[in-house]
């Protein structure tokens, strides 16, 4: 019996050893969902403020599940995410989404107070 409990115990620590040196492995390089989102905003103006507010988010951890890319081309913002699985496109898209979404609000609170100084007629478009 004490023969047979060393070699369960050499198994066991040797199995253990095996799983320890496994890695994990990303697939950033592979990404097994991606969407592509583009938003036509109302000036190339806002276009740039908005991405200028987002570039900032896209600087992710590298263990992250998603990478997102934003880029503007006049008045189209471009938001490119891929993610290793359909949980984490949904969760990052929801939340670039949630973030376009807040600077339009907020471009739309500030705007007024621009607009009582100089008259631009690019900021009175917003949220209409």
């Amino acid at each position: 019996m004490p023969r047979l409990w060393k070699r369960l115990k050499k198994r066991l620590r040797k199995r253990h050893l095996e799983r320890k040196k496994l890695q994990p492995t990303t697939r950033k390089d592979n990404p097994r969902a991606e969407i592509t989102i583009e938003i036509d905003l109302p000036s190339s103006r806002i276009a740039n403020t908005i991405y200028a507010s987002l570039l900032p988010e896209t600087r992710q951890p590298p263990w992250f599940r998603s990478r997102t890319t934003v880029r503007h081309d006049g008045r189209v913002l471009r938001l490119n995410i891929k993610a290793e699985d359909i949980v984490a496109l949904r969760a990052a898209s929801n939340t670039f989404l949630r973030f376009v979404s807040v600077a339009i609000k907020t471009l739309n609170v500030v705007a007024p107070f621009y607009r009582a100084g100089e008259s631009d007629p690019l900021l009175g478009q917003l949220g209409k």
